[in-house]
């Protein structure tokens, strides 16, 4: 092997380590985040739970802010992940909305990884710098996820349909909250089966101008 093709063997070696690094940090930063809370969290809880030094942790992660905005969009990126995995990509023109509501509830909402997007919700609250960060992070997603819910919904109405999955929204991240809450997922799949019978009479609906 020559000289330059091993030193790129060697850098490509080096950057697959620095990837799964970064990866056990942001995992592990998001399990302390659901364990103990934002205010409790350190970033010596951090690196201890990875198994890194704390050198190591802020090679890649100067700041606690960096760490904690690193572990959010680790955690985007599993969610985009999950969801090519179960429909192929981006495209939900053929998928329903219940068979996408059981998905978003089953492999988002409901995990105990959702607990340290809602942490992090609160906490974005009360620090500004924190708060415009996780903001422009979400800018993109929040664009896709609006098109995926036209793309299940298809109501005439534009504003209706905001409105509509605003309120799915909302009941799905209360539903978090009670379960991260009472640990029983009992009540939480009999709202969600009510909400879909609701839903499936609204969309119809809407598909008829009001005359389903």
């Amino acid at each position: 092997m020559s000289g330059l093709a091993a030193a790129g063997a060697t850098g490509g070696k080096q950057a697959l380590r620095s990837t799964r690094m970064r990866r056990r940090l942001c995992e592990a930063a998001i399990a302390v985040l659901c364990e103990v809370g934002y205010e409790a969290l350190s970033t010596g809880m951090i690196a201890a739970r990875a198994g890194v030094s704390r050198g190591a942790q802020t090679h890649h992660f100067a700041t606690k802010a960096d760490m904690i905005v690193g572990a959010f969009e680790h955690l985007l990126g599993s969610w985009e992940e999950a969801r090519v995995a179960a429909f192929g990509g981006p495209e939900l023109k053929d998928v329903s909305f219940e068979v996408y509501l059981r998905f978003v509830w089953r492999e988002i909402f409901s995990q105990p990884s959702y607990v340290a997007a809602l942490e992090l919700m609160l906490a974005a609250r009360v620090d500004r710098e924190l708060g415009e960060r996780l903001r422009a992070l979400l800018a993109s997603p929040t664009g896709e996820r609006n098109l995926r819910w036209r793309q299940l919904l298809r109501f005439p109405d534009e504003k209706k349909e905001e409105q509509f999955q605003y309120m799915t929204l909302c009941l799905l991240r209360g539903m978090a909250v009670h379960s991260s809450f009472n640990r029983s997922d009992a009540m939480n799949e009999t709202v969600l089966e009510a909400w879909i019978e609701l839903a499936k009479t609204l969309i119809a609906a809407e598909a008829t101008g009001g005359k389903a």
